[in-house]
């Protein structure tokens, strides 16, 4: 397995427990990503659209090399290096952890998702009751830290989270580091 599927796969555990309570954003419409929707589709579902998994654990899929959508209006596909789907005790997706390319910036999301609530990764784990440290664990046992101050946005109409490693000083667009479907 690659070294970013790794780091991904670390990071997924990191996230999982952050987006169990979303009970208070019943309002709001998930995002639907290639057919996939958070707290909707189930594996077999996302099997049906997305092929088998590169691996396959009992509490997560993990998909290499995807498209974001296929059907891009603009012609321009954004390639993900991982895609992890968190399956729950329910048995259906919980959340969908995508890491872009790298290179890939919140202007090519916008076409998608427009404009968010910009805040530091310790304000969002503020707005959901609790600030931790961001450290988690996968099946390997392997860490991944996310700084407490790397910039974010948040889009609460569709259920959708930004985390990005830093903004570009020339063009002032933010590298994705990772998008949350939750």
């Amino acid at each position: 397995m690659s070294k970013s599927a790794d780091v991904f796969i670390v990071a997924v555990c990191l996230f999982i427990f952050l987006f169990v309570p979303v009970g208070a954003q019943a309002n709001s419409k998930p995002y639907v990503w290639r057919g996939v929707q958070a707290h909707h589709s189930t594996p077999d579902d996302v099997k049906k659209v997305l092929g088998e998994p590169t691996q396959e654990y009992r509490e997560q899929l993990l998909y290499e090399k995807q498209v974001f959508d296929p059907a891009d209006p603009n012609g321009k596909h954004i390639r993900l290096s991982t895609v992890v789907l968190n399956i729950g005790v329910k048995g259906v997706i919980e959340s969908v952890f995508i890491s872009p390319e790298w290179g890939t910036t919140d202007k090519d999301f916008r076409p998608f998702f427009g404009k968010g609530r910009r805040m530091s990764y310790r304000k969002f784990l503020a707005t959901m009751g609790e600030v931790k440290v961001g450290a988690g664990t996968r099946p390997n046992e392997k860490l991944h830290y996310v700084s407490l101050d790397s910039p974010c946005e948040q889009f609460d109409q569709s259920r959708v989270f930004f985390i990005y490693q830093r903004q570009d000083v020339v063009s002032g667009n933010f590298l994705v580091q990772f998008i949350v479907f939750y």
